[in-house]
């Protein structure tokens, strides 16, 4: 085997290559024309609090910041484009569901229930809006209405929690005011229904029964069967309640979760209850082929689920690197996206356990993960972190579908000729070209900037067997953390401690949910790049460069500029900074931050230009250099044992770039060096380079231009 042709060396180039080609025979597709399911959350806030919930769902009232905002809960913008979509999805099955609360999106509630063509409406709720006799008659009379005005007269139910999490704020409120109120109004309503929703090993729904409807009947129908008449929709447990009143309400008993993002895979016993549950669940609730649903009539349709942040996927089938969203991609689009790449088509096609045994070939702890996290929703998300098992997946199937004369074989010649080679390579050496690349799960861990937060996170899943580093690997990544933490440095993972920490659990929760970048947004960020304080090697005019040396020293003035620069953060409100990892940078950053809770995120990206073979020398032998001339005046030679101008611009804008697309500030400061600045500020404005220590740099629009610049006094 070749190694220098190991596409695995660099996976996600091949990988794209696979999302850009067409290659399945749309002839030979699974035909999937029956009514669709969709579930839908609207929003990620919920006031409740259970400890139990999925998405630890945070409790702060919304964002002013639109693109956190828009991060956390449907905007009016994407309440429409989500009832387009669920129209021209040829929706049977609608459930609003949380994530967080739906109820707290009232007026989407209503708008959907009106307009979406849906012959059955779920809404699923803990109830906290029927706390109140008279809100809870305003509620419900108002859904009613909204139900009448659809025209094709959907059956709405609401369905309402009831657990011992939720009574610890609610109380029996909401179950009793709903009870009564449906048994005095709407009994009779066969298209306007309550229905409850408990817990296995949760008595709270039979206390509240024995202590306020005394003589009531409850009666098992039957055991994973079917929410519906048209949609297989699978109940675990299905019972019948019958009040003294004669009024029969339907409840459903589901089981429980074990949600954990941390789970210890190398504890193999305390997670064998969690991969069980999952197993389980997907086995008789889904029949192991969760992206599909059965209709009654024999056809199969689409089971969609549609994420607070826009994101939409078949259910389980979200993958990092086709992200499709409502806020840009119309039907059409997503079916299109979902179905011409073969990773997420053989998902539906294939079911959950292909998916599992194409993994477990080169990674099982990666499916005990997926399992044991138990939240079903991030299985995808889960089993596809590696851009290495996205590939190797990718490939597998391909391999699979032309055994199955299923693959279009003329396609294949506009891949990479590495690319193909191994698409014909037998499983054997595929697997041993995968397990010799050193590309790992760190790389793309560090390929974004890496503040100490994350960088801390990311080692306790390695410590706690999530991902499959080598030793050289974990060495790596320890000695990142110690270079930019501002805590207790650590010298092996033992040093770890797992505590039990909500915020750790909410940045993980944010790692699962990456929103699509929405290209019509026009979001705004004001950058402030500064040049480091003044150092030695500065007053002595000598090249720094990337070189590190523990010599360096801030001078007089450079600690008059850092000083001068904190009052200038501090006065601009700056949300978080982002700094070279070079030694000067961070000391300077280090002071800038002092007494302060701003975020700092390192990136290489920010590093002054590389000097090459003159690093370290005299700043005159490096101006009189002929080849330093070139350098100058033609922007793509390259400086010696160094770089080019243009490759300085071009990873200095990609830095730009990452922040603008993964992150939601609108103002961050950069710290970085005086060259990488000057050249950033020209290569922009288009005009000529000019020595400056500082560069305020506006992106609206696509677009990123100069505001301000100028030299530390």
């Amino acid at each position: 085997m070749n190694d220098s042709i190991n596409i695995f060396k660099n996976p996600q180039y091949y990988r794209d290559q696979l999302l850009k080609v067409k290659l399945f025979d749309i002839k030979k597709r699974k035909k999937i024309d029956g009514k669709s399911l969709i579930c839908v959350f609207f929003t990620s806030y919920c006031g409740v609090g259970c400890p139990f919930c999925f998405f630890h769902s945070p409790h702060s009232q919304k964002e002013k910041n639109e693109f956190i905002s828009r991060e956390n809960h449907f905007s009016k913008e994407a309440v429409d484009k989500f009832i387009k979509f669920a129209n021209d999805a040829n929706v049977g099955y609608l459930q609003i569901s949380g994530g967080g609360e739906p109820f707290l999106e009232f007026d989407a509630i209503l708008k959907c229930v009106e307009t979406i063509k849906a012959e059955r409406i779920i809404l699923v709720t803990s109830g906290f809006w029927a706390y109140d006799e008279i809100n809870t008659e305003k509620y419900l009379k108002e859904l009613y209405n909204s139900l009448s005005k659809n025209p094709i007269n959907p059956r709405l139910t609401i369905r309402v929690s009831i657990s011992e999490y939720h009574s610890i704020k609610l109380k029996e409120k909401p179950f009793v005011n709903l009870i009564n109120i449906f048994d005095k109004k709407y009994r009779n309503e066969k298209n306007f229904t309550l229905q409850l929703k408990f817990f296995e090993g949760d008595c709270t729904l039979e206390k509240y029964l024995n202590e306020y409807f005394p003589g009531y009947k409850l009666s098992l129908i039957e055991d994973n069967g079917t929410d519906d008449e048209k949609y297989i929709k699978v109940m675990p447990w299905k019972y019948k309640l019958k009040l003294k009143s004669g009024y029969e309400v339907i409840l459903g008993k589901s089981r429980i979760f074990k949600p954990n993002l941390r789970p210890n895979i190398n504890d193999k016993k305390s997670i064998i209850e969690s991969e069980n549950i999952y197993d389980t669940d997907l086995q008789l609730s889904q029949k192991d082929y969760p992206s599909i649903v059965h209709n009654y009539d024999g056809k199969i349709g689409f089971d969609w689920i549609v994420e607070y942040n826009g994101n939409v996927c078949t259910w389980q089938n979200r993958v990092q690197d086709n992200l499709l969203n409502i806020y840009e991609d119309d039907y059409d689009t997503v079916v299109n996206s979902t179905l011409d790449d073969l990773l997420t088509y053989s998902y539906i096609d294939k079911g959950s356990k292909y998916r599992e045994s194409i993994v477990n070939e080169i990674s099982p702890r990666t499916v005990s993960v997926m399992k044991a996290v138990n939240i079903r929703d991030y299985a995808g998300t889960l089993l596809f972190v590696d851009e290495k098992i996205r590939l190797y997946y990718n490939i597998r199937v391909i391999q699979d579908y032309l055994l199955e004369h299923k693959i279009n074989i003329s396609n294949l010649n506009i891949l990479s000729q590495e690319l193909v080679v191994a698409i014909n390579m037998d499983v054997k050496m595929l697997k041993k070209m995968y397990k010799s690349s050193e590309y790992s799960v760190l790389s793309q861990e560090i390929k974004l900037p890496v503040c100490s937060e994350t960088l801390h996170d990311f080692l306790e899943l390695v410590k706690l067997g999530h991902y499959e580093l080598n030793e050289n690997d974990i060495k790596k990544a320890i000695k990142k953390y110690n270079d930019i933490t501002e805590y207790e440095k650590i010298e092996s993972l033992d040093d770890i401690i797992i505590k039990d920490d909500m915020e750790v659990e909410r940045r993980l929760t944010k790692r699962l949910m990456t929103r699509k970048k929405i290209k019509n947004e026009k979001k705004e960020i004001i950058y402030y790049l500064f040049r480091h304080g003044e150092t030695n090697w500065n007053a002595e005019k000598r090249i720094k460069g990337q070189i590190e040396d523990l010599k360096t020293t801030f001078t007089a003035r450079g600690n008059k500029q850092i000083i001068s620069l904190k009052k200038k953060i501090l006065d601009e409100k700056i949300d978080a900074i982002f700094t070279s990892d070079l030694y000067r940078t961070k000391e300077t950053t280090k002071i800038i931050t002092e007494n302060s809770k701003l975020p700092i995120y390192y990136c290489e990206n920010f590093r002054g230009l590389n000097m090459g073979h003159f690093q370290g020398g005299l700043m005159s032998d490096f101006l009189n250099n002929e080849s330093v001339k070139k350098a100058f005046v033609d922007y793509d030679f390259v400086i010696p044992g160094g770089e080019s101008i243009n490759q300085l611009n071009s990873r200095y804008i990609k830095g730009l770039d990452i922040i603008r697309d993964n992150y939601n500030y609108d103002k961050v400061a950069i710290i970085s060096h005086g060259a990488a600045i000057s050249n950033i500020k020209s290569k922009i404005s288009g005009e000529k380079y000019e020595d400056i220590d500082y560069c305020i740099i506006k992106y609206y629009n696509n677009k990123y231009t100069i505001v301000a610049f100028g030299k530390y006094i």
